[in-house]
């Protein structure tokens, strides 16, 4: 799910196959002490475990501290704990031999085993649960320390609360993933949408060198000096012929991304020469913005339209979440290609209700942010970086490549 990863997902990958939700680790390291501090003293004053009472209270307690980095290690030490403290108690002849289903560890136990039923598949989490209440039920019969009654109604008790424990941690991941993949979808069906809007705005571009290649061939014959032979002439009229079928099938195609509810647009699609007002719609916003343009910029018109765009949105996002910001604008052309950079300082403290204005709808598409850039950008194989500045702005750069045609 790598579309919006950056604005929905909340997962980290910890071990293979296992991926840990991002959980606020101060719960779990209280619960850790709490249970340390508890479990020391119960097994130093009333389990006479000695000098092991600490020892035994890390395997204990510890375990609910590693859940919250790493649940299928947590787990692990919890299973292998449980059963080896009851193995001490009963080595010493403790007067109180801990089972598994005594309250010290039990209250380590659900911790561990709601954060692995979050962060691993059902089958591993079955897995690791039936192994968990199968080694404590072992471990008690084995020693024999407790009655058949005592042993049946424990572990029955035991199990239904690791059980319940494991079901609320499996239906909050199966809602989670639920919401990953809807906002998966989400991000494709935007993408596209976004992609589609690309390529309407391109369409007229498009449609213009079809023009010109269509007028070009048809008045070839009638150009040249001393006329064509009938072979040239019938070529020029396919070529023609062809010109004006693509644009056809460029006015259908248009056609169906367009949709029969959206509006049919027919003012050019702006450009590089429409940047100075655009400037000037961001400073009526309240904005205070440098426009430059260094070199002699040669671009064709898809490249024009592309920094005309890139530095539409950059200013738009300028407008929303950097309200009177100073933001410099950059367009700079060299003999490789074209770089637009947007560049904003931190917003001042105060801003007033006046600032944080739109630009107007007029000079604003709806655009997808850094996603329709770099959908752009990378169309004509270019290069797009954005992200904060040390002093607190934020930056959009913006390189192309010159084009064969520009």
């Amino acid at each position: 799910m790598g579309v919006i990863r950056d604005l929905y997902d909340v997962r980290m990958p910890t071990s293979p196959g296992t991926e840990r939700p991002m959980l606020r680790c101060r719960p779990f390291a209280v619960l850790a002490g709490i249970l340390l501090v508890g479990n020391t003293t119960l097994f130093a004053a009333a389990g006479d475990f000695g000098v092991l009472a600490i020892p035994a209270a890390v395997l204990a307690s510890g375990p609910v501290l590693l859940a919250w980095y790493r649940p299928v290690a947590a787990w692990v030490v919890m299973a292998v704990a449980g059963p080896l403290i009851t193995s001490v108690g009963v080595a010493l002849a403790s007067p109180m031999t801990p089972l598994p289903w005594y309250f010290n560890l039990l209250f380590a136990q659900l911790p561990v085993m709601y954060v692995l039923a979050l962060s691993v598949t059902r089958r591993i989490t079955a897995i690791a649960c039936v192994v968990t209440i199968a080694a404590g039920t072992a471990t008690v019969l084995l020693f024999d320390v407790a009655g058949p009654v005592v042993v049946l109604t424990g572990v029955g008790s035991w199990s239904l609360v690791l059980l319940a424990a494991v079901l609320v941690g499996d239906a909050r991941r199966a809602r989670r993933l639920d919401t990953l993949r809807a906002a998966e979808e989400v991000g494709r069906t935007r993408i596209l949408e976004e992609r589609t809007r690309i390529a309407r705005e391109l369409h007229d571009v498009v449609a213009h060198h079809m023009s010109v290649i269509a007028v070009q061939a048809a008045s070839a014959p009638y150009r040249v000096e001393g006329g064509v032979s009938e072979p040239a002439a019938r070529e020029f009229a396919a070529i023609n012929a062809a010109a004006r079928a693509s644009l056809r099938d460029m006015r259908l195609l248009l056609g169906a991304l367009r949709g029969t509810d959206g509006p049919v647009r027919t003012a050019p699609q702006p450009g590089l020469a429409d940047l100075n007002e655009l400037v000037e719609s961001v400073r009526r916003a309240g904005v205070p913005v440098r426009f430059t343009v260094a070199g002699e910029p040669s671009l064709s018109p898809v490249e024009s339209v592309t920094v005309y765009r890139i530095a539409q949105e950059a200013l738009s996002n300028v407008v929303r979440h950097a309200p009177a910001a100073d933001t410099t604008v950059v367009v700079q052309a060299d003999a490789d290609g074209v770089t637009v950079e947007v560049d904003n300082e931190p917003p001042p403290p105060r801003t007033t209700p006046a600032v944080e204005a739109r630009v107007p709808d007029s000079h604003t598409g709806p655009g997808l942010g850094l996603i329709g850039m770099r959908e752009r950008v990378t169309a004509l194989g270019g290069k797009l970086t954005a992200g904060a500045t040390e002093e607190g702005g934020f930056t959009v750069r913006a390189r192309l490549p010159k084009g064969d045609d520009a």
